[in-house]
């Protein structure tokens, strides 16, 4: 999924939101890949307008790609029980994102 997610963002294609078009207003992940187009190009303000979870959702990202990479490096499997630590919190993110779809609704992004 993160391949297909990033050749999106590197190739720049266009991609409309389903939810959008059905609903008429915009789905919790709209604005995330003008968001990481804008972030991989260093533009730090238009990342933040577009969508204000394109950064905490790359850091994250990130973070267990550094992980996955130890695991292989020192032949252990600790991103996994990382994740299901982190998997107890599903409540405060589900809380985040349902505010930053408010947000952005009321914002009219």
């Amino acid at each position: 999924m993160l391949i297909v997610f990033g050749i999106f963002v590197v190739f720049a294609f266009d991609v409309n939101c389903i939810f959008k078009s059905v609903f008429g207003i915009p789905c919790p992940g709209c604005g995330l890949t003008r968001g990481f187009r804008a972030l991989f190009s260093g533009d730090f303000i238009k990342t933040e307008s577009y969508n204000i979870l394109t950064i905490p959702i790359f850091l994250f990202l990130l973070f267990i790609l550094v992980l996955m990479i130890i695991d292989i490096v020192n032949k252990c499997n600790n991103t996994e029980k990382i994740l299901k630590k982190i998997s107890n919190h599903y409540i405060l993110l589900i809380i985040i994102v349902c505010l930053n779809w408010i947000i952005n609704i009321v914002r009219g992004v």
